[in-house]
C-alpha cells in the first residue's frame, strides 16, 4: 500500500469515529500521556490546533495538562507559509488570538517567534505512525522540514488514537522518527 492510500484510509478510519468514542479516546491518551516521561529539559512546547474536520486528537487536553504540570511552560503554535510548506513557532498565552488560514487551521497572530532552536518538544500531528517511530503526516512535508531546524535532542511526539504499522512504505533520508506516540493503550517510545 502506498502513502497515500494510507492517507485516504486512515484519514477514513478517524472520520468515522463517533464524537462521544473519539472524547473517550482522547481521555485514554491524556490518561497514558500522564504516565509519559517528559525529559527535564523541556520547557518549551510546541503544539498545534486540532481540526475537527480532519478527526485530529484534542491536542488542548495535552497542552493543558503541560502547563498545570510545569508552571512556567512556553506554549508555540506554527504559522505556515504553504508558499514553501514551512512553519514558524509563535510563542502564545490566554490573551492571543488567532485567525483561520485559507485552509481553516487557526494560527496565532501578534505573537513573538521563537526560533527552531529554542523548542524543546514538539507535538507532530499524524495520521498513523509504525514501529519504528516513522509517522504518516499530510504528505506535504512542513513537519520534517521543522524538525530538521531543531536541536537534535528536540522531543518529538505523536498522538494517535491508532496503534502502529508495522513499516510504513517509502521512509527516505527527509522522514524524521518520532521520540514518542502516545495511543489509548499504551506508550510507544523510539
Amino acid at each position: 500500500m502506498t502513502k497515500q492510500e494510507l492517507r485516504k484510509q486512515y484519514t477514513e478510519k478517524r472520520l468515522a469515529i463517533p464524537d462521544r468514542e473519539r472524547r473517550k479516546l482522547d481521555d485514554l491518551l491524556l490518561i497514558n500521556f500522564q504516565q509519559l516521561d517528559i525529559p527535564p529539559f523541556v520547557e518549551t512546547v510546541m503544539s498545534y490546533w486540532p481540526l475537527e474536520t480532519k478527526g485530529e486528537v484534542n491536542t488542548f487536553l495535552i497542552t493543558d495538562f503541560l502547563e498545570f504540570r510545569m508552571p512556567g511552560l512556553q506554549l508555540a503554535f506554527p504559522v505556515s507559509d504553504f508558499t514553501n510548506h514551512s512553519m514558524k513557532p509563535m510563542l502564545v498565552n490566554d490573551d492571543t488570538d488567532y485567525v483561520r488560514n485559507e485552509y481553516g487551521i487557526a494560527e496565532p497572530v501578534n505573537c513573538p517567534e521563537l526560533s527552531p532552536k529554542d523548542i524543546d518538544m514538539v507535538i507532530v500531528p499524524l495520521l498513523a505512525f509504525d514501529r519504528m517511530g516513522y509517522r504518516l503526516g499530510y504528505g506535504k512535508g512542513f513537519y520534517d522540514r521543522f524538525l530538521a531546524q531543531c536541536r537534535a535532542d528536540v522531543f518529538r511526539l505523536g498522538l494517535c488514537y491508532f496503534e502502529p504499522l508495522d513499516a510504513l512504505p517509502g521512509i527516505d533520508h527527509f522522514d524524521v522518527p518520532l521520540s514518542a506516540c502516545v495511543t489509548p493503550a499504551t506508550i510507544y517510545e523510539f
